[in-house]
């Protein structure tokens, strides 16, 4: 076995004590928990939109007052290849920036991804116009406000049904192995690494002892880079028949905020721009921020010398105390959120490989993920912000931690063919699901 199929809560101090707790996707999943599925493909279900929904006016329309207006509704607002949208006779909309109230008269569904519908003011006074303008302008916001002044003996409306998104992902195959020759296990060598009796007696020497730590080590930085910066692969010719997985950050970047900053400039100022980034978003109360070593520099600066004490906020597995100090977060607590901040140092080139790019992706680059959960609108099964994935690898060798490892090769202890090597080989099945990435921020400059 090797010590990574056996990380859970309890044995995650030891982990930190050989690997360090750079790792986010191994402490996740240690503190968290993984999901298993059966399938390569997995899927689920979110709400399109919010709740209170709006539209916006596609182009500049004047307006006088008590006037009906026609409108056209912008693409964007349609749905199913431009031939549905919002819109229902007998809607208040308000007008975003001057608060005039309007009822739609008629709709227009003629023209896909065109709509016109008509508008006039409730009261005989007022323009259905932007604030300041004498006219409703280009890119103007509408926001609903239902059903209202029905009128006596009212009649039944048309419902606004709601509208699901289907994501997906994939479990991707990771491995890696070891393996020596004959001479080399039986050599006198100068490598000194302690071996125990155990491991002796199966035929490990101190040379295949280091090659597998080393081994080892990169099999974890390499699942962790994978789940949390690889993507699907969808290119041919690569004499492979995996579909590859979508990265943590990849559909962070794709589908979540970016808020930027000037390098030298993270301040009080801008976590009050990104709280209320995150209050349109309905963001979770509590949130991780893992950033490069540039930026956590630049926090330590700007915003961790005016809160020097920091806190916990306590709760279970990965939001618990202990989880978050076994992982060194510091804390801080401002707008009704808690960040819990973290250096991340795998996103530096020069922290993993000992190279400094004159570019690098990630220099100056945080994530800040809601530890929060969200409901499937389909199942309604309740998902957390981010779910290690994986699937359970076939009996053999010692399965744990959905890794499965297993020695093979005719000097092995386990022979299997007349080749005088003894192979060592690692194998998971992983992936991660990132469910309301709406609520996920991209910090960078």
């Amino acid at each position: 076995m090797v010590d990574l199929q056996l990380l859970t809560p309890q044995f995650y101090k030891k982990y930190t004590e050989k690997y360090g707790n750079e790792d986010f996707t191994w402490w996740l999943a240690a503190h968290a928990g993984m999901e298993e599925v059966k399938n390569r493909n997995f899927f689920w279900f979110e709400n399109r939109g919010k709740l209170m929904p709006a539209v916006t006016n596609n182009g500049t329309v004047a307006a006088t007052p008590g006037a009906t207006l026609t409108l056209t509704l912008a693409a964007g607002d349609h749905f199913n290849a431009g031939t549905q949208s919002p819109l229902r006779v007998g809607e208040i909309v308000r007008v975003a920036s001057s608060n005039i109230e309007g009822k739609i008269l008629t709709i227009n569904t003629t023209t896909p991804s065109a709509f016109t519908f008509t508008v006039r003011p409730l009261k005989s006074t007022d323009r259905f116009a932007s604030a300041g303008s004498t006219s409703l302008l280009a890119g103007e916001i509408l926001i609903f406000g239902g059903i209202s002044e029905a009128g006596e003996a009212s009649t039944q409306v048309d419902p606004l049904i709601p509208l699901d998104i289907r994501y997906e992902n994939n479990i991707t195959e990771i491995r890696d192995g070891w393996s020596n020759t004959d001479l080399a296990q039986m050599a006198d060598t100068f490598y000194e690494y302690p071996v125990s009796a155990d491991m002796a007696a199966n035929g490990v020497t101190a040379f295949t002892y280091k090659g597998m730590y080393k081994t080892l080590v990169r099999y974890k930085n390499n699942i962790e880079n994978k789940l949390m910066r690889g993507d699907t692969l969808t290119n041919t010719g690569l004499n492979t028949n995996s579909v590859g997985a979508q990265g943590i950050i990849p559909k962070a970047i794709a589908d979540g905020v970016s808020v930027g900053y000037t390098p030298g400039n993270l301040d009080i100022s801008k976590l009050h721009e990104i709280t209320r980034v995150m209050d349109v978003n309905g963001a979770a109360k509590q949130c991780a921020w893992l950033a490069d070593i540039f930026q956590r520099q630049d926090f330590s600066d700007g915003i961790f010398s005016s809160y020097p004490a920091g806190a916990f906020v306590y709760g279970t597995n990965e939001k618990s105390q202990e989880a978050s100090v076994n992982y060194g977060f510091q804390s801080i607590y401002i707008d009704g959120y808690m960040f819990q901040v973290k250096k991340y140092g795998a996103f530096n080139t020069e922290v993993l490989t000992g190279y400094t790019p004159t570019t690098d992706y990630f220099r100056n680059f945080g994530m800040i993920y809601p530890m929060g959960e969200t409901k499937d609108s389909r199942s309604g099964a309740t998902y957390k912000n981010i779910t290690i994935m994986y699937q359970e690898p076939p009996k053999g060798g010692t399965v744990g931690n959905g890794i499965r490892v297993w020695q093979y090769g005719g000097g092995s202890p386990n022979p299997t063919d007349g080749t005088m090597t003894n192979q060592i080989a690692m194998l998971t099945y992983r992936s991660s699901r990132v469910c309301a990435a709406n609520q996920f921020i991209i910090v960078q400059d």
